[in-house]
């Protein structure tokens, strides 16, 4: 199976047959905060990579002292990343799972609520000025706040040339992609939902071919939808479809299965999605990769032509293999995904040729391990949330719930170590394990 142990050594190109994989990482700069920690959970950057966002989970439900659910850095100097301020919750007891920022404008972001309690209305996502109009870097203010029908928003999408956001309600029975007109932040127009009945977990928008990438984890549709905004951005409509009904389950960790689809990511570049498997119990899930135009497949007929995983994975019996928030980069003739794999730390594969995607390079996201909350599931790190991409200045930037924010290079020149993971340093298996057990 593609991407796993041995293959490691094995060229993903037919023309490279004496080449070493090319994809490697290596740490730039670290940051865990001072004081009570938050359970950090989604970390991106704003368009010109200048800054970081980490949304968290601050209620004690969740293991925390902390009442933060936004976390801003300034990443001027990417080998220092430095808290320009840390967002207190808006109302008590909702947990933030995911934040953007504004596609289109500076000093805005927007960082999503949900309810901990099932009690609590279902807020939705706040509005933040961090330096748009009053609010500051270190004195940002909350212009608004949206609510959504059922239970809040768990993850959200900016749209990248329009003033558009695009939330999620958890709906099993139900449309839960909602579009929000930010034209004017301090006053957002929530619009109708749209999509299939179902509980949409994440979505991203493609501007190179105007749609919508949406992955959905449960309830009455589970599978990759593609939604079309190029005629209205705040009324999008469904093209195309992946079902993950009549698929197989994962059976084995090397094998491909179909469940809990958790992310859906383009590659800019080539008509290809790679789509991952967020899967708990006994087994992990990973990632598939998607035909969207690059062979026989479609937008309108998306089809799945191959499958890898996280370059350690294995039954769950301890910590957790499923992989979770990836990107993906071009370095010359080299296509490289980048992920936050929880016990995987981050790590990166090369996907240059679709059909075979190798894992390579990894980094155990476990450093002031010592100082971290450790009360936070699963107790220990690496338990690394996500990893994105920054064209603008070319880096990395991922989240560890445990120890904080990092930055990390990624390039396509050969990897490195005997297996192509990277260093011996940047990640040590066995001390990882046996800390689990």
């Amino acid at each position: 199976m593609a991407g796993r142990g041995p293959n490691h050594n094995t060229p993903n190109t037919p023309d490279r047959a004496n080449a070493r994989v090319r994809g490697r990482t290596d740490l730039l700069g670290h940051t865990l905060p001072e004081g009570e920690k938050p359970r950090y959970t989604f970390g991106t950057t704003s368009p010109d990579g200048m800054w970081g966002g980490v949304s968290s989970f601050p209620s004690s439900n969740s293991g925390s002292d902390s009442n933060v659910v936004a976390t801003l850095y300034d990443l001027s100097d990417l080998e220092n990343p430095t808290v320009a301020h840390e967002l207190e919750w808006p109302v008590e007891n909702y947990r933030s799972n995911h934040m953007r920022f504004d596609g289109t404008r500076d000093g805005l972001y927007y960082v999503t609520h949900e309810r901990d309690e099932n009690d609590l209305d279902p807020l939705g996502m706040s509005v933040v000025d961090f330096g748009w109009g009053d609010g500051t870097p270190n004195e940002p203010e909350v212009l608004a706040t949206v609510e959504t029908p059922n239970t809040g928003s768990h993850t959200n999408a900016e749209h990248l040339e329009d003033t558009v956001i695009y939330m999620i309600d958890k709906a099993g029975s139900e449309p839960g992609v909602i579009p929000v007109d930010v034209d004017d932040p301090t006053d957002p127009d929530r619009r109708e939902a749209v999509g299939p009945d179902g509980y949409c977990h994440a979505l991203e928008v493609d501007p190179i071919r105007d749609v919508l990438h949406c992955a959905y984890i449960g309830g009455d549709f589970v599978g990759y939808v593609i939604l079309d905004i190029s005629e209205d951005p705040l009324d999008p409509e469904e093209i195309g479809r992946f079902d993950y009904a009549d698929q197989p389950d994962y059976t084995e960790v090397g094998e491909p299965g179909f469940e809990s689809c958790h992310q859906a990511h383009f590659d800019p570049d080539r008509d290809i999605a790679i789509v991952g498997d967020e899967v708990f119990g006994e087994l992990p899930g990973g990632k598939h990769v998607f035909d969207i135009g690059w062979g026989e497949g479609s937008l309108a007929d998306p089809q799945p032509i191959s499958h890898f995983y996280s370059p350690d994975a294995r039954e769950q019996d301890v910590g957790i293999w499923t992989t979770h928030f990836h990107d993906i980069l071009q370095d010359g003739d080299e296509t490289l995904l980048v992920d936050g794999g929880y016990s995987q730390g981050f790590w990166v594969a090369n996907i240059t040729d679709p059909e075979n995607p190798v894992a390579t390079e990894r980094f155990a996201t476990d450093l002031e391990l010592e100082q971290g909350d450790t009360r936070h599931s699963p107790g220990t790190a690496p338990y690394n949330w996500s990893a994105v991409w920054n064209d603008e200045r070319e880096f990395a930037f991922s989240s560890d719930t445990i120890t904080g924010a990092y930055t990390f290079s990624v390039d396509a020149r050969p990897a490195r170590g005997k297996d192509a993971g990277g260093p011996g340093s940047h990640y040590d298996l066995e001390e990882i394990l046996e800390r689990y057990s």
